[in-house]
Formats: C-alpha cells, sequence, structure tokens
C-alpha cells in the first residue's frame, strides 16, 4: 500500500504499477470533513491512497458548499453539506469511485435575542405582531383625548453580521401625520430611522393616514460581537385626533450576512 499527495496543478493523476489482473485497494483522504460554520473559508490538501485502477478525476456535488481544484479541497464560506466524488477512468471510462462527505454545519448556540420588554402603550398580538396603540377608554368630540408614549425593545447579542428585517403598517392621523404619531427605531439611545409618511393633505380630521404594509431593513454590522437594544418608539406628540389603529410592527428576524 502506497500513499501519494498530490503536488502540481493537474486534474487527473495516473497511478503507477496499474495492475490488470487484481483487485487494488485505493481511497481518498481525509474520508469525511465535518466542521461548525464560522464564516471563514478553509483548505485542506487531498490525499491519494493506495493504488487507484487509472486517472482520479474529483468534482464537487456542489460547488458552493464545497469545491476543489489540483488536489486541494476548500469548503467552510457556506453552511451546507456536499459529496466530492473521486473517480478512477481508464480507457475512458469510470472504473471505480470514492466519496468524501463534508458537512459544514451550524452549531445551535445561545439565541441571539436576549430580551423583549414592552412598555407604555405597546401590546403583544398573535402572530409576532406588536401593535402600538392609542388611549381608547374615552374621547371628546373630534377624537381627542390625551398623549401616550410606548416602546418595544429588544435587546440582541450579536455574535456575527446580521441583517434585521421586520414588517410595518397603521394607520394615524392624517392632519400632521409625518410628525405626529410617531414611530421611530433607535439603537440603544441613538436614532436610526422614522416610519412615518412625508407630508399629505386628507380631506377630513376623522379620515386616517393609512400606511401600506411594507418591510424593512436594518444593517446590524457595527454590533458584531456586541450586544444593542433595538427600540421602537412611538409617541404621538399630542392628544389630537387618537381614533385610529395606531402603528404595528410585525415578522421580526435576523438573519445572518451568509443568507443573501
Amino acid at each position: 500500500m502506497s500513499s501519494r499527495r498530490w503536488s502540481r496543478p493537474q486534474a487527473r493523476l495516473r497511478s503507477p504499477n496499474m495492475s490488470e489482473s487484481r483487485v487494488v485497494y485505493w481511497d481518498i483522504r481525509p474520508q469525511a470533513i465535518i466542521h461548525p460554520y464560522d464564516q471563514q473559508a478553509k483548505s485542506v490538501q487531498l490525499d491519494v491512497v493506495g493504488s487507484p485502477e487509472g486517472e482520479v478525476s474529483l468534482y464537487s456535488s456542489d460547488t458552493n458548499i464545497a469545491a476543489v481544484s489540483n488536489g486541494v479541497l476548500t469548503y467552510g464560506s457556506l453552511p451546507g453539506a456536499a459529496v466530492i466524488v473521486a473517480e478512477a477512468i481508464r480507457d475512458g471510462s469510470v472504473v471505480s469511485r470514492r466519496y468524501l462527505q463534508v458537512d459544514v454545519y451550524r452549531e445551535q448556540g445561545a439565541s441571539v435575542v436576549r430580551d423583549i420588554t414592552e412598555t407604555g402603550y405597546v401590546e403583544k398580538l398573535g402572530g409576532g405582531v406588536w401593535h402600538f396603540k392609542y388611549f381608547t377608554d374615552w374621547f371628546d368630540r373630534w377624537g381627542c383625548n390625551i398623549r401616550v408614549q410606548g416602546e418595544l425593545a429588544l435587546t440582541l447579542d450579536l455574535d456575527r453580521h446580521y441583517w434585521m428585517y421586520f414588517d410595518v403598517w397603521g394607520a394615524i392621523e392624517s392632519f400632521g401625520a409625518h410628525n405626529h404619531d410617531c414611530l421611530d427605531i433607535y439603537f440603544d439611545n441613538r436614532w436610526k430611522r422614522n416610519f412615518n409618511p412625508p407630508p399629505v393633505v386628507y380631506p377630513a380630521w376623522n379620515l386616517p393616514c393609512v400606511i401600506p404594509r411594507r418591510t424593512e431593513r436594518i444593517d446590524l454590522w457595527e454590533f458584531i460581537g456586541r450586544s444593542v437594544t433595538v427600540r421602537f418608539v412611538w409617541d404621538t406628540k399630542d392628544a389630537l385626533y387618537q381614533m385610529f389603529d395606531g402603528w404595528y410592527v410585525g415578522n421580526i428576524r435576523l438573519v445572518p450576512k451568509w443568507w443573501y
């Protein structure tokens, strides 16, 4: 039994001392690679063990997960599984095959979301939706009552690069919709974004400004390896025209950068 390492660029290698009359042993090493996903590409030289029955050709079942070139296997930049197929080829035909399993798996680590807290005029509904609501116990004849505020806070422990996605929609007062009945997002105490529409003109005080449901995306790259509290802050700013639905935030999800 002999062991040989590829040392020069070539797609196929011919084994010396091939025998037509006996069954020969051969394999590739390593036979399996199992590694946790850490977003880092890795390379390993493959070895041929024994005496193949011809030239050895290599290909991958999924080059996005694992690729092989000139006897060097590269993997680890994406999670998933792939098979490296080694074929012994003689006279243009495949006479035998060997397989190398590559499995880059995601570890089940601690939850990214450490804590979720609602305060003030914010309530959690079903289906992963939060409602930023008005005071509704009483109204005057103009639909007015009291100013309200509330907050949804998510404390995140970010071990890698994430994007945060969420849906936002609602129905608020039409007079001053751009700067009243406001929903803003903060990172800790730093303002990041406002979700109110631009100034609009509506025909009557008792008609809402309807905000259609849309998906927002925020890059959390600056918090890699850190904790941050993402705060959705609700403030009507005054007590006028409070008889509408308010804001809704739902389908909050954290997506690692490699998913897109």
